[in-house]
């Protein structure tokens, strides 16, 4: 509940010659709504949820212009001493794209707050902007340029982000300072980045005071090249281009006991010929082929092959050297002239323009969240003083049950997990069995047994056996891809196939159903025969 006491003091302090302004969205008296056919949304005074008598201006629908804007009693000029810009937003859900930002409009120009417009000028821009991979608190200050007198938005480099509690009250801060011409951005009475004017904005506030010259071109003659191939070299003599980078190791010899003469795998002597096979459509019957049981207790079987090794004498295409190049002048850039915009100015704030009003001028795709407490003063313990007093009461009631909500959602989210795991691991060792029994019968099938001591193979099942969940992931995205690229199209197409012809017999029959038979003929005959005029008709037709 915002105090009486509290609301009397600002408003007092309101009427001294610092100016302050203070908006507690009690009502929307001092507003007006922007009359362009654009601004739609619509704001309203409610309660801000925090179970108090608080009340703050509520963002009602997205998708939604919003417009509105007041005007200060007395403008603020952030050229004197401090300017303090403050407001508080609470959204009942993280914003994810809108802005929550308020335009501090300047005086001047004959503004009227329904006249607003996105092209209305202001002195500083501040606050919450999400959307996409924008996620900041906007410090954008207006500058004119005393020389030129061309005007541009000087923006804050690498921003604060947008605090994420959902249904907690958060309070933004912006001081600027014109004696040490510095800026501050506070969150919730902390900073989150602060320093000079002239370092931490972009474009900068002085523009350089030399610049390229634009209408130089660089030299036809000039040379870029660091480094060139040296011109004098040449390939050496030894230099074998066609040499293969790997060769048979000449010093590996054939193991002890390979039989050279038996071939690894042989026909199965116990397999019998089927009963129904047909040679005439299944052509001549052979037997499996097993692994050669000779080859059990040998190193190996059939011809030998030494191992590969890397070519000693393989040296790839030959290429020069490079070298400095004797003609090189260096890296090409144009000449620095004086820069016609360069102006020393040592108080830029001094050409912003005074704070004449306050406006809300947002596009947001997100609804509830509000405004509360909007202060502009040039006294920054003013500023302290409403954090402490209107501000932090709510914020400790609203954080107290934010952390209490995420403890019992973590609680119950370990819970879950806790019970998923138990029911997984089940499931989980049945799967890993499965697939390891589906590996052994592969591994050891009569297909694969004669490459069991290769130490290809070995790495290949041991690394099966080990990581069978992988395994059970990978055999199902290959399972998954043969299904989606082979037999579903396929499948289709059959389908396809049989709902052709299907409709082909249907079309047959029908045409048969319609066509004359042999009776109609013979009745057609005999019709002939007794009417001159039907036969010759239908002698007609046959012609």
């Amino acid at each position: 509940m915002k105090s009486q006491a509290i609301a009397a003091t600002l408003l007092a302090t309101a009427a001294t010659a610092n100016a302050s302004f203070l908006e507690k969205f009690d009502s929307f008296e001092r507003w007006t709504y922007a009359t362009a056919e654009k601004y739609e949304g619509k704001f309203e005074i409610t309660k801000t949820l925090d179970g108090s008598d608080n009340t703050g201006l509520k963002v009602t629908e997205s998708a939604k212009y919003y417009g509105a804007a007041t005007v200060l009693p007395s403008p603020l000029d952030p050229a004197k001493g401090t300017t303090v810009l403050q407001y508080e937003l609470k959204a009942s859900e993280p914003l994810e794209c809108g802005g929550a930002y308020m335009k501090f409009v300047t005086d001047g120009h004959g503004f009227d707050p329904a006249g607003l417009e996105d092209a209305t000028p202001y002195t500083v821009m501040f606050g919450p902007d999400v959307c996409g991979l924008t996620d900041k608190v906007h410090l954008i200050i207006r500058y004119s340029n005393p020389k030129t007198k061309e005007i541009q938005e000087k923006h804050l480099a690498a921003p604060p982000m947008v605090p994420k509690q959902p249904n907690v009250t958060h309070v933004y801060t912006a001081v600027l300072d014109s004696d040490k011409n510095t800026y501050s951005v506070l969150i919730d009475g902390k900073v989150e980045k602060e320093g000079s004017l002239f370092e931490d904005f972009y474009p900068a506030f002085i523009a350089p005071e030399t610049i390229p010259d634009k209408t130089e071109e660089k030299p036809a003659d000039w040379v870029d090249e660091a480094q060139i191939p040296d011109p004098k070299a040449t390939k050496p003599d030894d230099w074998d281009e066609d040499a293969p980078a790997m060769i048979p190791d000449p010093e590996a010899t054939m193991p002890s006991g390979w039989l050279e003469s038996e071939p690894r795998m042989v026909d199965d002597k116990e397999a019998i010929k089927p009963d129904d096979w047909d040679e005439d459509e299944d052509g001549t019957w052979e037997p499996p082929q097993v692994p050669n049981p000779k080859c059990a207790d040998a190193p190996g079987c059939g011809p030998w092959k030494a191992p590969m090794k890397a070519n000693p004498a393989f040296k790839g295409k030959w290429s020069a050297p490079m070298i400095d190049n004797p003609a090189f002048k260096g890296v090409w850039k144009p000449k620095d002239v004086p820069n016609p915009d360069y102006i020393d100015d040592k108080s830029p704030l001094s050409h912003i323009g005074k704070i004449g009003g306050v406006a809300i001028e947002i596009w947001t795709m997100d609804k509830d969240y509000y405004y509360d407490n909007l202060l502009v003063t040039k006294d920054v313990s003013e500023a302290e003083k409403a954090r402490e007093e209107l501000w932090k009461p709510k914020f400790d009631v609203e954080m107290e049950a934010f952390e209490a909500k995420q403890k019992a959602e973590e609680e119950k989210r370990a819970k879950e997990e806790q019970d998923a795991e138990a029911v997984g691991k089940g499931i989980v060792g049945k799967i890993e069995a499965s697939f390891v029994s589906l590996v052994d019968a592969i591994f050891f099938s009569s297909l694969l047994a004669p490459y069991a001591q290769n130490p290809t193979v070995e790495t290949v099942y041991y690394a099966l056996i080990e990581n069978a969940m992988m395994g059970v992931v990978v055999l199902s995205a290959v399972l998954t891809l043969i299904l989606t690229t082979v037999i579903f199209p396929k499948t289709m197409e059959a389908k396809k196939a049989v709902e052709k012809e299907a409709t082909k017999a249907k079309v047959g029959a029908a045409k048969k159903k319609e066509a004359p038979t042999k009776d109609d003929d013979e009745k057609d005959d005999e019709d002939e025969d007794a009417s001159p005029t039907r036969r010759s008709r239908r002698t007609t037709r046959r012609d």
